[in-house]
């Protein structure tokens, strides 16, 4: 019985974590390049694709930014308000604005890394 009633813990604990992670919701990507890249004039970042925040081949996979960008938007949050449009996207901007404020590996924040044109994640 011991054996159920942890499994069963676990297994909720582990549904709770991953409904916390940062999914490349379209709203998500349509806000970021609206935000970002204004009228395409960023050959990097639209070269870069998902890429801005994942790495690898999978959409779990991310880079730095991607998790910085994690910690402040989420697919269970977005989900509760994404009928009231006004809040959801105030809810991304507001996400996206805080991990701009996270620091790189390089030592510069996201956001001086996104003004200068810099894939925040890393790569070329």
């Amino acid at each position: 019985m011991k054996k159920v009633c942890v499994c069963v813990v676990v297994c909720l604990f582990s549904m709770a974590w991953s409904m916390q992670s940062a999914s490349a919701l379209p709203p998500f990507n349509k806000e970021w390049i609206a935000k970002y890249n204004a009228g395409d004039k960023n050959a990097a970042f639209k070269e870069a694709k998902c890429n801005i925040c994942h790495a690898g081949e999978s959409k779990k996979m991310k880079n730095e930014y991607g998790k910085a960008v994690g910690k402040y938007l989420t697919k269970a949050k977005y989900n509760e308000i994404k009928e009231d449009e006004a809040a959801a996207k105030k809810y991304i901007l507001e996400g996206l604005q805080k991990a701009e404020g996270e620091k790189s590996a390089a030592g510069k924040s996201y956001g001086d890394l996104l003004k200068s044109g810099k894939l925040p994640g890393g790569g070329a």
